[in-house]
């Protein structure tokens, strides 16, 4: 369907943001005196709210974990949206989205955007994993994530993309957003570049969809350990990945030995989800010898 007038979504925030144009979101964690991880700041602009941070698993009772909900049901034309996530020494969290994320149609030559910027000092450990971005006909999306790990400090990122198949032409519907624009850079903590890489696909981009035509789901995980042991984390990743024979990918590791990053393709969500599941699952006992102790069900 081709979005016009009547048919492209308008952002609910343009009288919403703030002074600097961009709907916020700011997450700072700390160490408490009881060893538990607290949220000592936070702010949310609209389309966010969070819950209270909870520390539910009993393999590691001082891991905070917090859910990043959106009260706008996805992102449209001209939305901005920037969540930064900052981790301190001797903290650790976790912070997941609710669901999926629906990138709607948009009118041409409309965009949104969305910033993400994760920071993590010595001694903390930062998870930050995303449900997918589900890319309807005719949308177009800027996405920046931005990584700064401290040596003695690791986390996990997960990114994820599918296009939208609407139910009643499942069997012949073919990829159709106009431009998603992936963007993604790490530094250490005295601000050197470690990676930035760019990915292009769309519509109305050279690189075109073709890529997308036969796997209609693909995803990104990162591991990051700078200053860590990297070989067994790469051994533990391809073991996780080896168990998903419906899901094509690799692992391989980052410049400077900051950690390994697996590439995922799959023609299934439900299968990418398993994967990603358990490759974030491998990281965590990877990187800090901790098993996840819940079974997490969205």
């Amino acid at each position: 369907m081709t979005a016009t007038a009547s048919t492209a979504a308008l952002s609910p925030a343009a009288s919403l943001r703030g002074d600097d144009g961009w709907q916020r979101a700011f997450f700072r964690f700390a160490a408490a005196s009881d060893g538990r991880t607290q949220l000592a700041r936070q702010f949310v602009q609209y389309p966010f709210h969070i819950t209270r941070p909870m520390h539910l698993d009993p393999n590691w009772p001082e891991l905070a974990t917090l859910v990043l909900q959106s009260t706008s049901g996805g992102l449209f034309r001209d939305d901005r949206v920037a969540i930064e996530i900052s981790v301190g020494d001797g903290a650790a969290a976790q912070v997941t989205t609710q669901s999926a994320t629906k990138v709607h149609s948009m009118e041409a030559g409309d965009t949104a955007e969305q910033l993400i910027s994760v920071k993590v000092e010595a001694g903390g450990y930062a998870e930050l994993i995303n449900d997918a971005l589900i890319l309807f006909p005719d949308s177009r999306l800027d996405t920046a994530t931005r990584l700064t790990v401290a040596q003695g400090a690791a986390a996990v990122v997960t990114e994820a993309a599918l296009w939208h198949v609407p139910t009643e032409a499942r069997s012949e519907s073919a990829p159709a957003f106009a431009k998603f624009s992936q963007l993604l850079e790490m530094t250490d903590d005295y601000g050197v570049p470690i990676v930035r890489e760019r990915q292009l696909s769309g519509l109305e981009t050279p690189a075109g969809l073709r890529h997308w035509e036969h796997y209609g789901v693909q995803a990104s995980v990162y591991a990051l350990a700078p200053g860590g042991a990297i070989l067994p984390l790469v051994s533990a990743l391809r073991q996780a990945l080896d168990g998903h024979r419906d899901v094509w990918g690799g692992v391989t590791t980052l410049p400077g030995e900051a950690g390994a990053v697996t590439r995922l393709l799959a023609t299934d969500g439900a299968a990418m989800r398993a994967a990603v599941g358990a490759l974030w699952r491998a990281s965590r006992v990877a990187l800090v010898g901790r098993v996840d102790g819940l079974s997490w069900r969205k």
